[in-house]
C-alpha cells in the first residue's frame, strides 16, 4: 500500500507541536487582502459553481501552549481503496452509521479501481465493522451497474438500506454486513410537476420509526432548458413499506416556494432519530441556510431559518440592487445530526466574499481572518449579528454592525489600535458556545510558531471548488447517548506540506462539546497526527450521527498522497492515485466530554425557538421540557428594563406558551425563559 514510510524519516522530522491558546483572545497580523474572482454560474455537469482562483491569506502571530494527542484508543482502519477521488460536489454525509448496542458500523464510499476517466467500474464500495474487526477491503462495487455517491443507514432492527447516484436503486438486507443485497428496484424518476424528464441524483438517506422502518430520501433533480440554463429541483421521497413503493414530492422547501433553483447538488444533508427527521439546505451567494424538521416521521414539517442571507433572491447577473461593497461572511459546507431527544445540531463552516459589480463573478478572501466553524442547534433562533460596542465612535461602527447578518458568522474581528483604526484581527475564542473550530496553530520543535504562508495554501480550481472557499470545511458531527458531541473537520496544516514543500496538506481535526459544560473544546485533537498521514491530503469527512456507547465517536475521511483531485470539474491531478477511505473510533480524554458513572441522559429543558419574528401582536415560544415544571418568561428592552413578566406551567414534551406583544412599542427586545435551572435568552423584533 502507499502508506509505507521509513521509520528514520519520521524520527528525523519529528512531530510539530499542536499549539493552542486558551486565553480569551488570539490575534493575527493585519495583511493586505489578496482578493480573487470566482464565477457564480451553475453547470449541468456538476451542479456547482465553475471557479477560477488565486491565493490570499492572513498570517498568524501568536500561540502559547502545547496540546498532546489525547486519544485513549485510536484505530485507523483502511476500509476501502478507490482511485475515484471525487466523493462529493460539496458536503459528504450519510455514509456511515452504527447499529444499536455496538452491533456494528457500516461505511460506504464512491468506489473505482480504474485509473482512466471513464471509471466504468464506479459504484458503491462497502465495508462493515463488527466484534473489533473490519471486513476485507472490497474489490468490486455493490451494484451490477455504474453508479456512485452512495448513502446508507440502519433499516429494521439489525439491517441496512443503501441508495446511490443515478440510476437510483434501493438496496436492502435484513442483517447488516451479511448476505446478499436485495435490489428493491429503481426509484420513481421525479415527483408530479417536474418539467423535465430527468433522474433523481445525489441522494441522502435516513430512517425513522420505532423499528427504523420508514425510509426518507432527499436528492436533486437537475436539467438544462432549451436556452441552456441549468435548473435544480430539490425532492423528498418516503417509503413506509421497505422500498416497495415511494411517496414522491418536492422537498419541504416547496411549502415556502424554494424547491427550485435555490440549492444545488450535494448542498443538503438529512439526519434522523426516533420519529424525528431533519433536513438542512445551504448554498452560498443568494440562499438562506434553512432546516425543515418533522417530529411525525415526515408527515408535517416546520421551517427554521438558521442563517438569513441579506441578498436573498437578487439576480447578480442583471439586478443593479445586487451590487454591494460590504463583505459578507456566508456559509460554506455544513453538517447536521439529530440527538436522541430530537434536537438538531448543525455545524457551519464559513468564508468571506463580496459582489461589487454586475455580473456572474464575485470576490472571495483567504486566510485565518476569514476562518471558522459555527455551531447552532434548534433551541436557538436565527443567527444574528454580533454587536461589538468597542467599535462605537470609530470608523468601524457602521461597517461592522449592520442589521443584516453580514458578520453573524464571523469569528475573527478587526482589532483597533490606539487611534481606533484596524490593526490585525482578534479571535473571540472565549465564546466557545458558538464556535466549534478553526485552522489550528502549530509550533516547530524549537517552540516557535510556524507562521502561515499565503503561497502555501493550495487553491487550484478543483480543490477550491469542493471546499466552497472555506479554510476549515467539510465538518461531520457525532453525538453519544449522553449528548456529548464531537465534530471532525478538514483544515490546512502548517506543519505538513506536499513532497516539494510547496503547499499545505489538509488534515483532520476534532473539537468536542461537553454536554454538562455546555461549550466546545475547540480544535482539541489532531486526528491524523499519526505518521501514516505524514504525506496525506485528508478531506471528505463522514461520521456516525449517533453512537451507542458514552464517550465514543466514529468518523471517516478520504486520504490521498496527492494534493488536488483527478475526477471532477477542472481537476488538477494528471493521473489517478490510490485514495484510502479511513474509519476511526475516538475515545477522547475524560475532560473533553461528560460521562459520569451511572449517568443517564435525559431530555434537556430547551427553548427551541420563538415565532413569528418579527412579531406584531402575539409571539409563541416553543419549549421542549424533560419533565412537568413551572417556567418564568421575562421580556426586556434594549436598555435592560423588564417590560413584561409571565409564569406558565409546562408539561413534559413540546409546549407552546404565547405572550401578548400588542402593548410593546416597535423595536428590539429580549425574552428570557427560566425553568428547573435552565435559562435561555432570545432576541426578537416588534414591528
Amino acid at each position: 500500500m502507499k502508506k509505507v514510510l521509513l521509520l528514520s524519516l519520521s524520527l528525523a522530522l519529528g512531530f510539530s507541536a499542536f499549539a493552542q491558546n486558551r486565553a480569551a483572545q488570539q490575534r493575527v497580523a493585519k495583511n493586505d487582502k489578496q482578493a480573487f474572482q470566482v464565477s457564480a454560474k451553475k453547470t449541468a455537469a456538476v451542479g456547482k459553481e465553475q471557479i477560477n482562483a488565486t491565493a490570499a491569506s492572513f498570517a498568524p502571530q501568536t500561540a502559547k501552549s502545547v496540546v498532546v494527542n489525547r486519544y485513549d484508543e485510536n484505530e485507523y482502519a483502511e476500509t476501502m481503496m478507490t482511485n475515484y477521488d471525487l466523493q462529493s460536489n460539496s458536503w459528504c454525509s450519510n455514509r456511515m452509521y452504527q447499529l444499536p448496542d455496538e452491533g456494528g458500523v457500516g461505511v460506504v464510499g464512491t468506489f473505482s479501481h480504474q485509473t482512466n476517466q471513464s471509471a466504468t467500474d464506479r459504484g458503491t464500495g462497502y465495508n462493515f465493522y463488527k466484534d473489533g474487526e473490519w471486513q476485507e477491503m472490497p474489490e468490486a462495487r455493490v451494484e451490477p451497474f455504474r453508479t456512485g455517491w452512495p448513502t446508507i443507514c440502519q433499516y429494521g432492527e439489525r439491517g441496512e438500506v443503501m441508495l446511490s447516484h443515478a440510476p437510483l436503486h434501493c438496496f436492502i438486507r435484513e442483517v447488516a454486513g451479511e448476505g446478499e443485497w436485495v435490489d428493491m428496484g429503481l426509484l420513481p424518476d421525479h415527483p408530479d410537476g417536474y418539467p423535465y424528464d430527468e433522474d433523481v441524483a445525489w441522494p441522502r438517506i435516513a430512517t425513522t420509526g420505532d423499528n427504523h422502518n420508514i425510509i426518507h430520501m432527499i436528492g436533486d433533480l437537475q436539467a438544462e432548458d432549451a436556452e441552456g440554463n441549468v435548473h435544480h429541483h430539490q425532492v423528498y421521497y418516503r417509503s413506509e413499506d421497505g422500498g416497495n413503493s415511494w411517496i414522491t414530492a418536492f422537498s419541504p422547501l416547496a411549502q415556502d416556494g424554494e424547491e427550485a433553483d435555490h440549492y444545488s447538488a450535494d448542498a443538503y444533508n438529512i439526519s434522523a432519530n426516533g420519529h424525528t427527521v431533519a433536513i438542512i439546505y445551504g448554498d452560498d451567494l443568494q440562499s438562506h441556510v434553512v432546516m425543515y424538521k418533522s417530529t411525525d416521521d415526515g408527515q408535517t414539517w416546520t421551517r427554521y431559518v438558521i442563517w438569513e442571507n441579506p441578498y436573498y433572491g437578487f439576480d447578480w447577473a442583471t439586478d443593479p440592487q445586487s451590487v454591494f461593497t460590504d463583505t459578507l461572511f456566508g456559509p460554506s459546507t455544513l453538517a447536521i445530526a439529530v440527538d436522541k431527544n430530537g434536537t438538531a445540531h448543525v455545524a457551519l463552516s464559513v468564508y468571506e466574499y463580496t459582489h461589487d459589480e454586475i455580473g456572474d463573478t464575485y470576490t472571495t478572501y483567504r486566510g485565518r481572518g476569514v476562518d471558522g466553524i459555527y455551531y447552532w442547534n434548534d433551541t436557538q433562533g436565527t443567527i444574528q449579528d454580533t454587536y461589538h460596542p468597542e467599535y462605537l465612535g470609530t470608523s468601524l461602527e457602521e461597517h461592522f454592525y449592520n442589521p443584516n447578518p453580514h458578520h453573524a458568522l464571523r469569528l475573527w474581528w478587526p482589532a483597533l489600535d490606539e487611534n481606533g483604526q484596524p490593526d490585525g484581527y482578534v479571535h473571540m475564542e472565549a465564546d466557545t458556545t458558538k464556535w466549534i473550530g478553526y485552522v489550528p496553530m502549530f509550533e516547530d520543535n524549537s517552540g516557535s510558531l510556524i507562521e502561515y504562508d499565503n503561497d502555501k495554501f493550495y487553491i487550484e480550481n478543483d480543490y477550491f471548488y469542493k471546499f466552497r472557499s472555506s479554510q476549515s470545511g467539510m465538518p461531520a458531527l457525532s453525538i453519544d447517548p449522553m449528548g456529548n458531541i464531537a465534530c471532525a473537520y478538514s483544515a490546512p496544516c502548517t506543519s505538513r506540506t506536499d513532497d516539494n514543500n510547496t503547499y499545505y496538506l489538509r488534515q483532520m481535526f476534532v473539537s468536542y462539546y461537553n454536554v454538562d459544560e455546555g461549550y466546545w473544546h475547540q480544535a482539541e485533537d489532531w486526528l491524523t497526527e499519526d505518521v501514516i498521514f505524514l504525506v496525506s491530503e485528508c478531506m471528505f469527512t463522514i461520521g456516525v450521527d449517533n453512537t451507542f456507547k458514552p464517550g465514543e465517536f466514529w468518523f471517516g475521511f478520504q486520504g490521498d498522497d496527492q494534493i488536488g483531485l483527478y475526477w471532477g470539474s477542472n481537476a488538477t491531478q494528471t493521473q489517478a492515485s490510490e485514495n484510502i477511505i479511513y474509519a476511526t473510533k475516538l475515545i477522547p480524554a475524560p475532560e473533553m466530554v461528560s460521562v459520569p458513572e451511572n449517568h443517564e441522559a435525559i431530555n434537556p429543558m430547551t427553548a427551541t425557538r420563538i415565532y413569528p419574528n418579527p412579531v406584531v401582536d402575539q409571539m409563541t415560544i416553543e419549549v421542549n421540557a424533560s419533565q412537568a415544571s413551572d417556567m418564568s418568561i421575562s421580556v426586556y428592552n434594549l436598555m435592560g428594563q423588564k417590560v413584561m413578566d409571565k409564569n406558565v406551567s409546562l408539561n413534559m414534551g413540546i409546549n407552546t406558551p404565547t405572550i401578548n406583544t400588542s402593548n410593546l412599542s416597535s423595536g428590539v427586545y429580549f425574552v428570557t425563559v427560566k425553568a428547573n435551572g435552565f435559562e435561555n435568552t432570545m432576541k426578537f423584533i416588534v414591528k
